[in-house]
């Protein structure tokens, strides 16, 4: 074998070895996500009860998310659907509306800087009061992050962390829909989504793409409706108003237009189909808590 020969070999072989090398170099390995549910109830029976809870969910480089519901035995009302960085680079989505972020006396904020949204609860409840806001009430909190911290101060109040309640969500990319984005605004065609509850109930609750502008109507329905629900996209009264006409069972949220929930006691299988055409900055279709 000639000198060249052997050269050529040699190159050869050192390539089929970085080859294989760069072949076989890691991925860089997912954000870890961290979901979960925050349950606070009132548990003093009588007197004076106060709260006192700071909250942080940072996603970075997820789709974070922030919820909150209020359950009693009459039923369960939305308090706050806020999407945290879903998407890189200049989209930015937020809520989605010009309402607060979160309802009274929850305080959110969220900076974008960091992808991090702060939420902020004090309470303070006499038991012994015909006013009292708390008796039967359970306040459940939705999380979803790549860091979740909280600090708690109670008397009277428990507060329970459980990592293994669920919840699920169908975003925008997730459902049957099509659509395009411009710094956190879309237009968007929704067609379809669906979500399967726990076996003790849950709570849906869902949003259609119509918090600007809209028109069109969808049916959200569950396993055992006789009567499905519809919720209507169209502009009423000045710019930027909607109204919501249902047929059938839910609740429905005047200031937030397209928002609309529901709740079921048994294994429910969450549907909701039609044809939505509007405006949206939200992500978040259908969220589904698990009790």
């Amino acid at each position: 074998m000639t000198q060249r020969a052997r050269l050529v070999l040699s190159v050869l072989s050192s390539i089929a070895v970085l080859g294989g090398v760069a072949a076989a170099a890691p991925k860089p390995a997912a954000p870890k996500v961290t979901q979960e549910v925050i349950t606070i109830q009132r548990t003093a029976k009588t007197g004076l009860a106060a709260l006192a809870l700071i909250g942080k969910v940072q996603a970075s480089k997820v789709p974070g998310f922030f919820a909150t519901v209020d359950r009693n035995k009459y039923g369960a009302v939305l308090g706050a659907m806020v999407d945290i960085n879903p998407a890189s680079g200049l989209t930015k989505y937020g809520h989605g509306s010009d309402a607060p972020l979160c309802d009274a006396p929850i305080v959110c904020s969220v900076d974008v800087s960091s992808d991090t949204l702060t939420f902020s609860i004090t309470e303070t409840d006499d038991a012994d009061s015909p006013g009292s806001r708390w008796t039967g009430v359970t306040r459940y909190l939705a999380l979803r992050g790549t860091k979740v911290d909280l600090q708690v101060a109670a008397i009277g109040f428990t507060v329970k962390r459980h990592t293994t309640s669920s919840f699920a969500r169908v975003t925008r990319d997730q459902a049957d829909a099509d659509g395009v984005d411009a710094y956190g605004t879309g237009a968007e065609l929704f067609r379809a989504a669906q979500l399967t509850g726990g076996a003790r109930g849950s709570f849906a609750a869902l949003q259609l793409p119509c918090e600007d502008e809209g028109v069109g109507a969808a049916t959200f329905s569950t396993s055992g409706d006789l009567i499905p629900v519809v919720v209507n996209c169209e502009p009423t009264q000045g710019a930027g108003t909607h109204s919501v006409v249902t047929v059938g069972g839910g609740q429905g949220y005047p200031d937030r237009p397209g928002l609309f929930s529901r709740e079921s006691g048994k294994v429910a299988s969450w549907q909701v189909s039609g044809a939505v055409t509007g405006i949206s900055s939200s992500l978040t279709r259908m969220f589904v808590l698990s009790y």
